[in-house]
């Protein structure tokens, strides 16, 4: 069972990064940040876009995604879950009372992943690499009844490695409320 983001984050980040002597280390150091950042932000446009293509770029062979908090699922490796991402399952955490409705039901679907406040370490070796970030996914779709809204946030804890030679990302800890966003959930009936 996780802990929480931040006790996940503190248990495989460095507190503080090795401090880099040379001007061409703190250059590496400030090039690999700003690509890890861009990794994240490429990482919620390809899921709201459906580019599947940049998630088989970005995404490590052995990537492992693991879902708490209203969701409880984990999957691992990358074909397995660009196949979740085209097609979700979003199983929900023991307790939790809410159905999943899907959004197949709505036209003119749209996804916003906004990811924000993000602390990103690198290992002395500048071989592997941790974030921390918040992010909210708004939902936006129309079915006969009109137009609707739904929004959940949480925290992600990413995971990277740059053994390949460029960075990818090799796990994502993803603490959520997704299972009562009104787009995404709908209270259980109770018989």
């Amino acid at each position: 069972m996780l802990g929480t983001p931040y006790e996940e984050f503190r248990k495989i980040a460095p507190h503080r990064e090795r401090v880099r002597e040379t001007t061409e280390d703190q250059v590496q150091l400030l090039a690999d940040k700003q690509r890890i950042e861009e990794m994240i932000f490429e990482y919620g446009v390809a899921c709201d876009s459906q580019g599947w293509d940049t998630l088989q770029e970005i995404y490590a062979e052995d990537i492992e995604r693991i879902m708490t908090g209203t969701l409880s699922e984990t999957v691992r490796g990358r074909e397995e879950l660009i196949e979740l991402h085209r097609n979700p399952v979003l199983p929900r955490a023991p307790g939790v009372k809410t159905v999943n409705v899907g959004l197949a039901r709505f036209r003119n679907r749209e996804l916003r992943h906004l990811i924000s406040t993000k602390v990103i370490r690198l290992a002395d070796d500048n071989r592997k690499a941790w974030a921390l970030a918040y992010y909210q996914m708004a939902v936006v779709g129309q079915d006969d009844d009109g137009w609707h809204r739904g929004v959940h946030e949480g925290t992600y804890v990413f995971s990277f490695s740059k053994s390949t030679g460029a960075w990818q990302f090799t796990q994502h800890l993803i603490w959520t409320n997704n299972a009562v966003n009104p787009m995404f959930g709908a209270p259980a009936k109770v018989s």
